[in-house]
């Protein structure tokens, strides 16, 4: 019973959560009320109350949640033992597949973190720096084997990749005319042809698809 009874309560809990960035994204942070948030996940105040404080509490779960899933992803993709253009274009997959299948949340991520507290904010920073360690990274592996240009400035280079991706969640809709993997096969495209050195390219060292 104490397990039907926990199970019972991550569900709830996660009902509100999923209302609060539904919400988040569709009004902002400060246009949302509490009370809100409890219409939309279906439990009464109480229960509203029990499982969160405030919605400031859950703005930074959502954050916090959010920045572990994505940071595991990059992990693994960073811990294979896959050329780093593979690797490369498997970070820009993750987080485009991130903006499908979570884009509540990852809008509120992008666009909300102001409204965090200090604490939290200072959290989700020193996530964010993991994660563009990770791009770094295999930026610098590339540079390092040879297959990628080695005028390549890593810095800006992730700031190009990243941006070109984080600013997805403004424009993507699950029923626009490509599908995430259509904009992710090409995003990836993109920053091959950005980053393979043109040696590498000739000798066929640069090619990151997958063949069949």
């Amino acid at each position: 019973m104490a397990r039907d009874q926990a199970i019972d309560r991550n569900h709830v809990k996660q009902r509100i959560l999923r209302a609060a960035a539904e919400l988040f994204m569709e009004r902002g942070f400060a246009g949302t009320t509490v009370r809100e948030i409890g219409d939309r996940a279906e439990v009464g105040q109480s229960s509203l109350y029990h499982h969160a404080r405030s919605k400031g509490q859950l703005l930074a779960e959502m954050h916090a949640t959010h920045a572990r899933e994505v940071l595991a992803l990059l992990e693994e993709v960073v811990k294979s033992q896959q050329a780093p253009i593979v690797q490369l274009r498997g970070v820009i997959a993750a987080l485009l597949a991130m903006v499908h299948t979570h884009r509540a949340v990852v809008t509120v991520y992008l666009r909300e973190s102001h409204a965090l507290s200090d604490e939290a904010r200072k959290e989700v920073k020193r996530e964010r720096i993991k994660v563009d360690s990770i791009v770094d990274l295999i930026l610098k592996r590339g540079l390092k084997s040879g297959e990628f240009r080695p005028d390549l400035d890593v810095h800006l280079t992730r700031l190009a990749i990243l941006g070109m991706i984080n600013w997805a969640y403004q424009w993507y809709r699950p029923n626009g005319p490509q599908t995430i993997a259509e904009i992710s096969e090409y995003f990836a495209d993109l920053a091959e042809a950005a980053v393979v050195g043109e040696r590498s390219r000739k000798s066929g060292r640069g090619g990151g698809r997958a063949r069949g």
